[in-house]
């Protein structure tokens, strides 16, 4: 398998990601030295896997008998109460996040971390092990940052990304089984937007109705199990989401959305929200152009993924984990047929960008703030697909009429 991988096992590329590998282990390494120090937390109070304490929470007060006190932000504050110094970790997702969030609580919070970090950490490398085929991935997700940023955070990227990754991957063999899966995004609805446009573009209806089947079935479930007033309660504070949005509660900085980098360069709520508006239209039309035409299916699969990136205006820095999809499809893909100009470059780029702007983070260097890559990052990563789709289409027509000369 890895004669079809000549790059991957050059000398030059393996001392390259073993270098950043060994880099983002040790930093890690020293995090985490630091956390088992102050007893699991860091500089500014900051909670090991501080994220993860919200859906702990929630899963301590369903199992207690109260799933639509999750959704008043008082008793959610109690629940975290224990491991929570400072501020508050809201809980915005819908009900349906419930049902993954129940057996978090049966057991205490830094164990039930590790093991929901490893079992989603572990399915992750499954997918993109099942895309690249070779044992040295393992080594190239563990040069990746954003592994790293979203296991310090307790976040659920590792999950995300692969719902994402598997159900993209099998939509052309087993289209009612990808729905199935595709449909789990019911749980982080906003990071999916772009994929019923995608199904509905390519007319993949059995897929579709299977996505719509499985998301429906998680929305019944949730509200047969934890009660109408969970949903009642959701859907009364959803709101706050937005508030948090634009009133920079989760800071602009941590943010990958364009809506996040226009206020990051001054503009106002109601301007940010029309740049980003028009970018995730222009985003819209080129992914409904792409998919009309004769691409590849880790074309196709790629500019998905970006698409479901780009359109979000509330992505943040662990999010970005999913860039590795779309890093791997292509790189599988230009390996066997030859990479294209600039293709090396934006693959490089974009692989390097998260540990640059938040190697600082993983310091737990507070007096640096990180940047916003993401929409930067994703728009060259389009460019990039848009461009090659078109030098691919122009040979071709060219190719046919010479051939009809």
């Amino acid at each position: 398998m890895l004669k079809d991988m000549p790059w991957l096992t050059a000398p030059r590329a393996r001392l390259y990601v073993s270098g950043v590998a060994i880099v983002l282990v040790l930093t890690l390494a020293r995090s985490l030295l630091l956390f088992y120090r102050d007893g699991g937390y860091g500089a500014n109070n900051f909670l090991l896997g501080s994220d993860f304490l919200t859906f702990w929470a929630a899963s301590l007060q369903v199992l207690a008998g109260h799933p639509a006190e999750v959704y008043l932000p008082e008793l959610h504050l109690l629940a975290e109460a224990p491991y929570l110094r400072e501020g508050y970790e809201a809980f915005f997702y819908p009900p349906t996040m419930l049902l993954l969030c129940v057996p978090l609580a049966l057991a205490p919070y830094f164990a039930s971390l590790f093991v929901f970090i490893s079992v989603t950490a572990a399915s992750f490398a499954a997918v993109i092990w099942r895309i690249l085929r070779t044992p040295w991935c393992l080594v190239a997700i563990l040069a990746y940052a954003p592994v790293y940023l979203n296991a310090v955070a307790g976040q659920n990227a590792f999950l995300t990304a692969s719902i994402l990754g598997c159900g993209l991957n099998i939509m052309d063999r087993r289209p009612k089984l990808a729905g199935a899966i595709l449909g789990l995004m019911v749980i982080k609805p906003h990071l999916a937007l772009a994929v019923p446009i995608a199904l509905i573009v390519t007319g993949r209806w059995r897929t579709l109705i299977w996505a719509g089947m499985s998301s429906i079935s998680l929305v019944v479930l949730s509200a047969l199990l934890f009660g109408l007033d969970t949903w009642l309660n959701f859907l009364d504070v959803s709101h706050s989401a937005r508030q948090a949005l634009e009133n920079g509660d989760v800071e602009f900085s941590l943010l990958q959305s364009v809506y996040a980098t226009a206020r990051l360069l001054g503009a106002g709520v109601n301007t940010a929200f029309i740049i980003h508006g028009l970018v995730a239209l222009g985003m819209t039309c080129v992914l409904v152009w792409m998919l009309r035409q004769k691409i590849s299916a880790a074309t196709e699969r790629s500019i998905i993924v970006l698409a479901c990136l780009l359109i979000t205006p509330f992505c943040l820095f662990y999010d970005m984990l999913i860039m590795a999809l779309p890093l791997a499809w292509m790189l599988r893909e230009w390996l066997r047929g030859g990479f294209p100009a600039w293709s090396k470059m934006v693959l490089g780029v974009t692989f390097l960008a998260p540990m640059v702007f938040y190697l600082p983070v993983l310091y737990q260097l507070s007096v640096v703030k990180p940047l916003p890559f993401g929409s930067p990052v994703i728009i060259l990563f389009c460019w990039l697909l848009v461009r090659e789709s078109t030098q691919t289409r122009q040979a071709a027509h060219g190719g046919r009429e010479v051939a009809a000369v």
